[in-house]
C-alpha cells in the first residue's frame, strides 16, 4: 500500500507499508517509496524474519511481485523454515508472486574464479530480473556476501552506487542485508553500505539477565521522521512484534 505522509513544509512523501504493525509505527508509516534501506545484523537477530514478513506483506496485501535475492539460503530450506509463521503463503512462491532467486545458481559467470563473478554480471543478472518480474519490493540476502564474492573487490563503492542507481530506475523499495560480527557497533563490512543507502535498521543482541534478547533500533531513514529507540523484538507465529525497551 502506498500513501502519502505530510512532511515539514508542506511536502507529501509516498510510503509503504512494510506490514509488521510496530515496526511502521515507528517509521511513522512506513518505509518512503523506491528507497534502499539497510537491515544489519548478527547471526540470530532476526534479519531473514523481518524481510520476509515486508516481502509476503507486499504480495498479500497490495497483490505486488516481490523478489528474494539470495545467496545464503537454498529455497527449499527456506520454505521449510518459515513454514511455521501465518504470514508465509507457499502459493505465492508457486504462483511467482512471491519470487525466491538464488543467485549462485542461476546467475550465469564468466568469472574464472569458482563462485566469484564480477559488478557488471551482478548487475545484469539483477537487472534482469528486474524487467521479467517488475516487482515493487525486493530485498538481497545479503549484499556483504555478494561483496565478497566480487573479482573487482576495490570497486565495491561504484558497484554499491551503481546498484542503488538501477534500483531507483526500476521504481523498486529495496533492503539490502548487511551482515555484521556480533558486539560490535557497526552497519556494513565495506563502510561503504551505509551511505549509499536511505535508511538503516539494525538489530543485535542485549544481554539482559542471563538470556540474550533481540533487540531493533532505526538508525536513519532519509525524508522521514521516526522513533530512534531500541526497541526489543520477539519473533512469534504471526511475526515480528516490538516492545519498549524498559530497564531493569
Amino acid at each position: 500500500m502506498v500513501f502519502r505522509v505530510r512532511k515539514e513544509g508542506g511536502i507529501r512523501l509516498d510510503k509503504i507499508k512494510t506490514y509488521i504493525p510496530d515496526l511502521d509505527n515507528i517509521l511513522g508509516g512506513g518505509i518512503p517509496a523506491k528507497s534502499v534501506v539497510l537491515v544489519s545484523g548478527s547471526a540470530g537477530t532476526g534479519k531473514t524474519t523481518l524481510v520476509l514478513e515486508f516481502l509476503f506483506g507486499g504480495s498479500i496485501n497490495d497483490g505486488e511481485t516481490t523478489i528474494l535475492f539470495t545467496l545464503n539460503e537454498h529455497e527449499v530450506k527456506l520454505v521449510e523454515s518459515f513454514k511455521q509463521f501465518s504470514f508465509f503463503k507457499e502459493s505465492l512462491i508457486k504462483n511467482s508472486k512471491m519470487v525466491i532467486i538464488d543467485i549462485r545458481a542461476s546467475m550465469p559467470t564468466k568469472s574464472k574464479r569458482k563462485n566469484f563473478f564480477t559488478s557488471e554480471e551482478v548487475l545484469s543478472f539483477i537487472y534482469e530480473q528486474l524487467d521479467e518480474y517488475k516487482p515493487k519490493r525486493i530485498v538481497i540476502d545479503s549484499i556483504s556476501s555478494i561483496c565478497k564474492r566480487l573479482d573487482d573487490s576495490e570497486n565495491v563503492r561504484k558497484f554499491l552506487f551503481d546498484l542503488g542507481n538501477m534500483l531507483m530506475i526500476k521504481n523498486c523499495t529495496a533492503i539490502l542485508i548487511s551482515e555484521v560480527e556480533p558486539g560490535q557497533r557497526k552497519y556494513s563490512n565495506f563502510g561503504v553500505e551505509e551511505f549509499i543507502c536511505d535508511g538503516i535498521i539494525y538489530l543485535s543482541h542485549l544481554e539482559k539477565g542471563n538470556r540474550l534478547r533481540k533487540t531493533l533500533q532505526v538508525v536513519k531513514m532519509r525524508g522521514s521522521s521516526h522513533s530512534e529507540e531500541q526497541f526489543l523484538l520477539n519473533i512469534t507465529s504471526d511475526g515480528i512484534k516490538l516492545l519498549k525497551l524498559v530497564d531493569n
